[in-house]
């Protein structure tokens, strides 16, 4: 191609000081790394951070490590009994996954002009602190601050870094949005599913998203890792008590409780929820969670309602446009490159894909350039909205 791509899903591997750095003396004493043989693990408090196995990241996988494996059971591959999904050789922690201007040189060389820059562990811990608020806002304080420090919010227009914002007390996300607004940031990156117990298109959370609107910030929903209240769920209903099989157990909850799930029901509540009406400026993109799920969401969202009228009231409003036409004007979605990409961008149209090749984590593609395999069948156009356009246009309009 004759142009510059746009990845919408590129990662950073944070250092051992992200959330210290810039953290008070109450952060300090309450994020604690522990040394258990040769390997180190992060608490915050006294809960572990599983969501990374070796938060380290030294030694690490290398880019694409399970790509083709992925693309093998898209096309319906089993595994034979007794082979799993390998890692493959592990490499010292190269440069360039922790370091912006060693990034920087290794983009130029992937033809990559800019990124939008997630984290690896970073979203990984808010379920570990769901019961301190203060704590949870001192801590994504200082995990912000290392994130525009370290890689910028919004560096030169090629960097572009959505700081986390949790939102479990609404005054103190509001001054957090705030914070970082002023410090330049182009997007952020919320926890797709539920919020603390209510749904995130309720009017509790009308202040923040009253901002948000203001603003016209896209909003970025990134897979989540580690525990998170999905867990919660299968615990309370399929867990009391859970079987002695825990490999059937962790299987059931992975099937359950999958990847796609809590972006399915976010944008579900959102839509029936006239979100959309009330804050018509805010579009929202899904970030690593697939597309699959995205035909029968639409199906399903269109037949929400009362069962012969389909008829859809939210908080006083009525919802008057097709569900489905709501979520092809302001979701983006963004595929994993083993899927069938053009069907999606058929189905909501190619302005509405984002490329993201997961770079530089295992599971994403070996190279990011790698993406435009999947959508070769599309025309030129759409293939460069997707590879380029439609990302530039959300942290530039």
């Amino acid at each position: 191609m004759d142009y510059k791509i746009f990845d919408a899903d590129n990662h950073y591997y944070e250092v051992a000081d992200t959330f210290t750095r810039h953290g008070d003396e109450k952060v300090r004493k309450h994020v604690r790394w522990m040394s258990e043989g040769k390997r180190r693990h992060l608490f915050f408090g006294d809960r572990k951070s599983t969501g990374v196995p070796n938060p380290t990241f030294n030694p690490i996988a290398k880019p694409g490590a399970f790509h083709d494996h992925l693309k093998a059971l898209e096309r319906g591959a089993r595994q034979r009994p007794g082979s799993i999904a390998s890692y493959g050789e592990l490499e010292p922690l190269p440069p360039e996954y922790q370091d912006r201007e060693a990034r920087l040189a290794v983009m130029d060389t992937q033809n990559v002009e800019s990124v939008w820059m997630f984290p690896t562990l970073g979203q990984c811990i808010e379920h570990l602190m769901f019961d301190d608020a203060d704590m949870m806002y001192r801590i994504f304080r200082a995990f912000n601050d290392w994130l525009d420090e370290d890689w910028g919010f919004d560096f030169e227009g090629r960097i572009y870094s959505p700081p986390v914002i949790p939102v479990l007390d609404v005054d103190q996300a509001v001054v957090e949005l705030e914070r970082v607004l002023d410090l330049g940031a182009r997007l952020i990156c919320l926890r797709p599913g539920p919020w603390y117990g209510r749904s995130p298109a309720d009017p509790h959370f009308d202040p923040f998203w009253a901002r948000v609107n203001e603003a016209g910030i896209f909003v970025t929903y990134h897979a989540i890792g580690g525990q998170s209240p999905y867990d919660d769920m299968f615990d309370d209903h399929w867990g009391r008590p859970a079987t002695s099989d825990k490999g059937y157990n962790e299987t059931l909850r992975r099937a359950l409780f999958s990847g796609e799930k809590p972006i399915m029901d976010t944008i579900t509540a959102l839509v029936l929820g006239d979100f959309f009406g009330r804050f018509p400026n805010i579009k929202i993109g899904s970030i690593e969670m697939g597309c699959t799920w995205v035909p029968y969401l639409l199906h399903a969202l269109d037949h929400a309602g009362g069962f012969l009228e389909r008829r859809i009231e939210a908080f006083g409003n009525l919802v008057t446009d097709k569900p489905s036409d709501i979520f092809k004007e302001k979701v983006y979605v963004s595929p994993f490159p083993e899927e069938d990409v053009v069907a999606l961008a058929e189905l909501i149209g190619a302005d509405r894909v984002l490329m993201g090749s997961d770079w530089p984590h295992p599971e994403g593609n070996v190279q990011p350039a790698d993406y435009a395999e999947a959508i070769t069948d599309l025309p030129d156009d759409d293939i460069r909205k997707i590879m380029r356009d439609n990302a530039l246009a959300l942290v530039t309009a």
